[in-house]
């Protein structure tokens, strides 16, 4: 296993003071190892914004009454 990433655990639990065994730091680390791969493979790929627009967060009108600001207009 990559010291790198089980030094970087190590240093996260103690800085959330979160009790972990070595075993624990492993398993912590083996998933870590594991999600910078998925991202590297990701990276690598050319995504550009046009390729997938994000979504525009539209929130639904309140029904008519919901609002009390709405009253003292």
């Amino acid at each position: 296993m990559n010291s790198e990433i089980q030094d970087y655990v190590r240093a996260t639990a103690r800085f959330l003071a979160l009790p972990l065994d070595e075993a624990q730091v492993e398993r912590v680390a083996v998933h870590l190892a594991r999600t910078r791969s998925m991202v590297a493979a990701l990276q690598a790929e050319p995504l550009h914004a046009e390729i997938e627009p994000a979504e525009v967060f539209c929130p639904a009108p309140f029904p008519p009454g919901d609002d009390p600001d709405a009253a003292a207009e």
